[in-house]
């Protein structure tokens, strides 16, 4: 869909304020936003667009803490607006050299066996470098691992991942309990 930036950022406050609601029914607070899908996929690449979702997502609340992709124009964009970011890597994707994910129509994208992808994240953690399929390595900063649910394995997948990270004596916790976070 093409968007207008007012559109995008209606569309972004008006899903923050729904989640919202229901956390504060439940006495919690949204404490973190990730744009998801085709939207998220567009802004990694298009500055534009990465800039429309950052300060739409400063405009709600500066506390927020932005998830983006570690490496994508939504990163950059989140930075120049001194935004609280945690950069997100994907345990069942492949990257290419350039950082970007493989595209789901080539055979590679996907990774779907639950051992190669906890080795493929605590590779990436452990050097704070994405894998690329070719080998390459591109230094990053990981805050975050995303494990996507629509495959048969995915909770195979997470459960894997999370063991072998707190096996090898990383320490899990919620952003928002993260020290970078904490009382800025």
């Amino acid at each position: 869909m093409n968007l207008s930036d007012s559109e995008i950022e209606k569309l972004i406050i008006a899903q923050y304020d729904i989640l919202q609601k229901l956390a504060l029914e439940q006495g919690e607070n949204v404490t973190h936003i990730k744009p998801h899908g085709a939207l998220n996929n567009m802004a990694c690449e298009n500055i534009e667009l990465a800039a429309t979702l950052a300060k739409s997502i400063k405009g709600i609340n500066k506390d927020l803490i932005y998830l983006v992709p570690t490496g994508s124009k939504m990163e950059e964009a989140a930075k120049k607006l001194d935004m609280k970011i945690a950069c997100e890597i994907f345990a069942d994707r492949n990257y290419e050299d350039d950082g970007n994910l493989v595209s789901r129509k080539k055979p590679h994208a996907l990774i779907t066996d639950p051992e190669q992808a906890k080795i493929h994240v605590l590779s990436m953690v452990k050097n704070q470098s994405l894998n690329c399929h070719s080998g390459k390595q591109i230094p990053c900063e990981i805050d975050s691992v995303c494990i996507h649910g629509d495959n048969m394995s995915s909770l195979a997948t997470a459960k894997s991942i999370k063991d072998n990270l707190i096996d090898n004596g990383l320490d899990l916790k919620p952003l928002n309990k993260m020290k970078k976070f904490k009382n800025d």
